[in-house]
């Protein structure tokens, strides 16, 4: 007596709609939708170099 293999309707759904997504995001569909761009700009004055915040660091435990 063999056993059949019964695959879910729930598992089978998901599959096929995570691969069409999958596909459009691919060919430029959602184009953008599951990214995230961080966009900054530093100054030369917002950077702190080791030996400054070093510096920083034992001037403020000394004042303790």
């Amino acid at each position: 007596m063999e056993t059949s293999r019964h695959i879910s309707f729930a598992i089978l759904a998901f599959t096929v709609l995570a691969g069409g997504t999958l596909l459009l995001e691919h060919t430029g569909f959602f184009a953008g939708a599951f990214r995230t761009e961080i966009l900054a700009r530093v100054d030369a004055g917002d950077v702190v170099s080791v030996g400054e915040a070093v510096t920083a660091r034992n001037v403020n435990a000394s004042a303790r």
